[in-house]
């Protein structure tokens, strides 16, 4: 059971997420390549290279405490890619993040849930509500969440609720 857990925490893990989003908010952008660049691929590189180096203790950031490590400066580079390429639109998903980052120093929200309700809520307003079984992917996160220690049932409910919270207000 926890090796499925575990399989579905990495294959929905939120840079796959982000990346997800941004293929679909941004595909049909004129700079959809080296905006994918920025907001996904530089922070999945920095993120891979302070794991390897032990500037945080492992991928998931287990520690509450290590997390304002790494998503302060994912909210700097999204910030950039959002002014350098005038990505207006994303700034509900760049608030969304930014008050992740707030909670984060004082409560642990997952942010597996957060990325999942947040991509999975983004493709349904974006494409229809015919799209809806994808929500599915939302409590099946949480699901292997709890199930490998992570998260208690309350901070993957907060996640979804507050990615979903943004999605329903925002976009």
């Amino acid at each position: 059971m926890k090796k499925i857990a575990t399989l579905v925490s990495r294959v929905f893990d939120p840079f796959i997420m982000l990346a997800v989003v941004c293929i679909v908010l941004l595909f049909h952008t004129p700079v959809f390549f080296p905006a994918f660049i920025g907001m996904v691929i530089i922070p999945f590189v920095l993120y891979g290279i302070a794991v390897k180096k032990k500037y945080v203790s492992d991928w998931d950031l287990r520690d509450r405490r290590e997390r304002p490590r790494i998503i302060w400066p994912l909210v700097g580079i999204e910030t950039a890619c959002l002014l350098l390429f005038h990505l207006w639109f994303l700034m509900p998903i760049l608030v969304s993040i930014i008050g992740f980052a707030i909670i984060t120093h004082f409560w642990k929200i997952s942010g597996h849930a957060l990325a999942a309700a947040l991509a999975t809520g983004i493709i349904v307003v974006t494409f229809g509500w015919v799209w809806w079984p994808i929500l599915l992917i939302v409590p099946l996160v949480g699901w292997s969440r709890v199930i490998r220690k992570n998260h208690t049932v309350l901070q993957v409910f907060a996640g979804a609720v507050y990615a979903w919270i943004f999605v329903c207000f925002f976009l």
